[in-house]
Parts: structure tokens; sequence; C-alpha cells
């Protein structure tokens, strides 16, 4: 809990402090022509970005207001940036790697500010599939304001020579290692091709837009497709910082639509967020966001390996770090592929939202609040929110959630303190809704001009859904608390045995629960238990430490019980099963002969709604304000 509000806090304050230097004036760009070098007299963009200094400013001349500038040199065939290097499978940190080919290329911090047109400017890549290279790489911070990037594509290229055997294709727009500052600005129809062979070194990343940080402001990412052996990120992909010291990424007002993710390992085909990895645990805040009708699928091209082939996340994809989402809308996303089970877990999930299943802890929590999250589907079914091996899924209240699938989040262990991981339902929270309970499908609005290569594939990308039925007129305007919030532990006296699972048992056959399940539940799940796993209860016990003892054998019995208890219970004590309202109905004390309960039920609050919406638009309109990206108004 507190390193949740702690990361929601830092994100508030990115970007506080003040500079005493003096910037230098800005390089105005007076024409739309691509040449090197310029015509007499002008200034193009390409030389505008060869001029600047690092930090400068680049602004364009009134006159190309609503202009595009159809790039068609390459400003880099070898764009060095940051990335990870591997030996063999193994990670060895990272260093400098080429991307392959750029149509422009900075190394240095930079900001194109077309923010004083008011129909912007766009960059254009003209060579299409025979001449293939991104719109833009930067090696540094890139700021851009009122800009739209389009019809890149970044390739895996063989290099002869050298350690690096094929080009990165990552960043069908943009590419940038640094952070990456977008306002109002536009981001489509950009691919990424890799190769199609397995190898840990050369992944197919960002189809839009690959950066180390992002910060997103009222901007579109839509129509934009990566394709390789591995692939993630149709749309974006945010790694986080993950060289030190890591970076909060976020976005704001933002749409991610009609994006797509074509691998044998698949993941992201809205966003994918690698959190810094395990070394940094960094967010991504999504607030006021719509995330709709992109779609993660497997590559009809590459048979299936044997050693794992996997699909997850069709609107958003958790990597490692935190994940917040508030007043989001995520709808109508897909994830389709063969269903298999590697290593004892499923290898598709998360038609909406998807966090990794991991052999050791990488993810932490997901937190979620004031937000729509339906319609989304896995191989066509419903399924909305895939938890994977998260610590903890944190509702802070008045979410309508279709499908959420809790089977692979983190079981308890007793060096976390943590035996209540699904903090759901809270108040005003609702599950198993319907898209069209919320949505107002037949009036959803759609970009002007980009077509989607999601779910409707060949029709205008969605922007908004304007909300109907339950999700309007729900959250109070003046805040509320959300209570009944339980982390809670056991303890055992030392050279005492451990039947901490015995009195789980004994707990759910007895009073409210034993009326639920059964007084015979413990009896039953015991026997069944010990006929299926070949064991006595009396033998099951954690071992190892916190940070990798997902791998270790000597605990899939302790995982087999918890897992089985959850199929056990069938959803009977609803879609969260043994949540806050179970453990918080312990008392702190003695639980038998030699077990020791600590149990900690608190609240947090008040929790305000947002100013406004995606639009901008105030909220609330009217007495409470509306669930997801959209205010109503008339």
């Amino acid at each position: 809990m507190k390193a949740v509000l702690l990361c929601w806090l830092s994100l508030a304050c990115a970007g506080c402090g003040t500079s005493g230097s003096t910037a230098p004036p800005p390089t105005v760009v007076n024409s739309l022509v691509d040449a090197d070098p310029p015509p007499g007299g002008t200034m193009t963009l390409r030389a505008a970005i060869r001029e600047a200094k690092s930090g400068g400013t680049i602004t364009f001349d009134r006159s190309l207001n609503g202009g595009t500038i159809l790039l068609g040199l390459i400003g880099s065939d070898n764009s060095v940036l940051q990335g990870e290097i591997y030996s063999g499978m193994t990670f060895q940190g990272y260093g400098e790697r080429n991307y392959g080919r750029s149509a422009l290329y900075a190394a240095k911090d930079l900001t194109i500010d077309a923010s004083a047109l008011p129909d912007g400017i766009t960059l254009t890549w003209t060579g299409g599939d025979s001449n293939r290279a991104r719109v833009m790489a930067v090696y540094g911070n890139l700021t851009m304001r009122n800009v739209t990037v389009t019809s890149g594509y970044s390739s895996a290229e063989a290099i002869v020579g050298g350690a690096q055997p094929y080009t990165l294709a990552r960043g069908g727009g943009l590419a940038v290692w640094g952070t990456a500052t977008l306002e109002k600005c536009t981001v489509s129809g950009n691919r990424c091709a890799g190769d199609n062979v397995s190898s840990r070194d050369r992944g197919t990343y960002g189809g839009g837009l690959f950066a180390n940080g992002l910060v997103m402001t009222n901007s579109v990412v839509s129509g934009n497709a990566v394709i390789g052996y591995g692939a993630a990120g149709g749309g974006i992909y945010s790694v986080g910082g993950a060289d030190g010291p890591g970076i909060h990424s976020s976005l704001s007002g933002c749409t991610v639509s009609g994006n797509r993710v074509t691998a044998q390992h698949a993941y992201g085909g809205g966003i994918f967020t690698l959190g810094g990895g395990p070394n940094f645990l960094m967010s991504l805040a999504l607030t006021n966001c719509t995330i709709a009708r992109n779609v993660v699928e497997d590559h009809p091209g590459l048979a299936e390996s044997p050693t794992g082939y996997y699909y997850r996340g069709g609107g958003v994809y958790m990597g490692g770090g935190y994940l917040s989402v508030t007043s989001c809308t995520i709808a109508e996303n897909g994830v389709s592929g063969p269903l298999a089970i590697f290593s004892r877990k499923p290898n598709i999930g998360g038609g909406g939202i998807a966090a990794t299943v991991g052999n050791a802890h990488v993810v932490e929590d997901i937190a979620i609040r004031h937000s729509i999250v339906v319609g989304n589907t896995l191989n066509g079914a419903a399924e909305d929110l895939f938890t994977g091996s998260v610590l903890h899924l944190y509702s802070h209240g008045y979410n309508q959630v279709g499908r959420i699938d809790f089977s692979q989040i983190l079981v308890p262990i007793p060096p976390w303190w943590s035996l209540s991981r699904k903090h759901w339902p809270k108040v005003g929270d609702m599950d198993n809704v319907a898209a069209s309970d919320l949505l107002d499908l037949p009036n959803v609005v759609r970009h002007a001009s980009i077509r989607s290569v999601g779910t409707d594939t060949g029709d205008l990308a969605v922007l908004w859904y304007p909300p109907t039925g339950s999700a309007l007129d729900r959250i109070p305007a003046g805040g509320y608390m959300v209570d009944n919030v339980v982390l809670s532990q056991y303890q055992t006296a030392p050279e005492t045995k451990d039947d901490f699972l015995l009195q789980v048992l004994d707990k759910l056959s007895t009073g409210e629960y034993g009326g639920i399940l059964g007084n015979g539940f413990g009896t039953d799940y015991r026997a069944t238990f010990e006929a299926e796993n070949g064991m006595s209860l009396d033998n099951v016990a954690w071992y190892g430490t916190p940070a990798g003892w997902p791998s270790d054998p000597l605990n899939i019995p302790w995982i087999n019980f918890w897992r089985g208890l959850d199929n056990a219970i069938a959803g009977r004590l609803g879609v969260a099963g043994l949540g806050d309202g179970f453990w918080g109905s312990f008392a702190s004390g003695p639980l038998g002969d030699n077990v020791t309960m600590h149990v900690n039920t608190t609240q947090y609050g008040p929790v305000q709604l947002i100013g406004s919406d995606q639009r901008g638009n105030p909220r609330p309109y009217g007495p409470k304000g509306d669930i997801g990206a959209i205010e109503r108004t008339p």
C-alpha cells in the first residue's frame, strides 16, 4: 500500500524543479522541403536538428501551419541508442546498440515545438516497404508538441561482421533513449518488422513509439504495428529507465487504439511497460486514457516452438514495476493464439490488461480507480483483467470490469506480511459487467483519417466512447474513503508444527464460510489435495527467499495448495475468493496452539474525482462523476 501511494506522489511531482540557465533562442524552420544541403535562404527541419545545440528548441514559421514534411533522406544508417546486451540467453546490462536506419537522428536533448501552429506539423517517411526507415531516433531527451509522426518503418537488417547480427527494429515512428515528452502529438501508421529467429537480443518493440522514459499528454497513438518472432508494444513500448536510475512514465488524456502485435512471443497490443525491470520497479500511470481495439496475435508464418509461445495483454501489458489506471476506458481489445501450459503456467492471458507471469517476482502492484475495463477478449471469450503474478491488485473504488482472472496472482508467503493479495471489490466496484451496459457503442467517436490495424482493421480508429448506463453519475464529487484494506500475516512459534494451512481450512468450514462452502469443505479439500499431490498437508511449508521463491521446486506443494483452494472455492466467495473480507475476518492474536495472526485492517482516502476528463471537460457534470475516460455532457 505504501509503495503505491508513494509511487503516485512521485508521479505528481514529476518535472518539478527550476533551472538557472538561460535557454538559447529557438531555431525556426521556414521550409517543408527535405533536402541536404537546404536550399539557399531556408531552414529545413533536417538542418535545424543538425545545428541545434543540446537542449535547444526548434519551432516553425506560421506559414507552415498544417504542413507535411515529406522525409525522403536517411539521416543515419546506423542510429546509435542504448539497448540491452545479452551473452547467449544471459542479460549483461545496457550499452550502445545499432538501431539501423532513421530519417532523422540526433544524439542530444531536443525540443520540436509546433504548438504555435493551430494545425501543427506532420513528419512523414516516404520510403514505404522498399526503403525502410523510422521517422526519428534521439539519443537523449526529446520533447515534441503538436507534431504528427507517421509512416515510419523500422526493420531488422543484417549487419556484416561484429557482435550484433541485426539492427534493432524498435520505434517505427520514434525511438528515444532518454525521456520522450509528447504533448498534443499523433503517432500513427508506423511499423516495425523484426527477424523470425528466436533470440533475446532481437526483440521487435514499439510500432509507434519506443522510449526509455515516456511522458505523454493529450496525444493519439493509433494504427501502428509490430511483427517478428518476439514483439511487444504495438503502439508504445516504455522501458522505464532500466539502465538506471529508473524513470516514472505516464500517459494522460491519451488514446491508444487500433494497434497490433503479431509474433510467437507477443505482448502489449496497445502499450507495453517494462517498469524499469526488476532493479528499479518504476511506474506507468494511465490517467483519462482510452485504450481500445488493440490486438495481440500469433504469427501465422511461424511454427509453434516446443519451448514456448506466449500471447498476453491486448490493451496493456505490464512486464515489471507498478501500474496505476485512473479514470480510463480499456475496451474491446483482443488476444488470440493457441492455448498451452509452459512451466505450469498458462501461455495466454489478459484481453484488456495483463501482468507478467514470472518464475521470480518482477512486478509489484496494479492500482485501479474510476475505470472501465470491459469487452476485451481472449480467443473470443471474455477476459478483461489478468493479474498475472503481481504482488497486489488494489481497487481504489468505482470501477466497472468484465471478467477478472486472479488465477496466477502470487500466493501468500510469510516474509511479505500480506496474506491478502486481492483487494477487490471496494466501494462502487462491479465485475462481470457487459460493455453495452457502460459504453454507447453505436456512437463511438473516431479519428477523421487514421485507419485501425486492430480488432476493427480498416475502420477509422477509435478516439473515445461516450459513457452510458451504469457508468453515469456514480463517483461522489466530494471524495470518499476506501475501507477494509487488509494486510496480514501469521507466525509460528519456533520449533513447532506449522498448521496454518489446516487453520485456514477450518475457518472455511465453519461459521459464515461453512454456510456457503459446506461444513465438510476443509475435510474434502484436504483429502483431494493429499491424493493429488501424494503428500500430507502436515508436510507443506514455504521455502526460500522472497526474491525467487516461485522457481524453487520445494515450493510447488505450497503453490498447489493455494491454487487448488481457489479452484475448489470456484467463485462462491466472489471473484476474489480469499480477499480482504476473508483475511479481515481473522482477529490478531493466537490461532490454535502455535499460530499467531497479525491483521492490519485500514482505510485510505479521501479518494478524489479527477478534475477533468480526457477531452478536458470538467468533472463532474451533474451531481456525481462518470466512470471511465469521458464525462457525459450534452
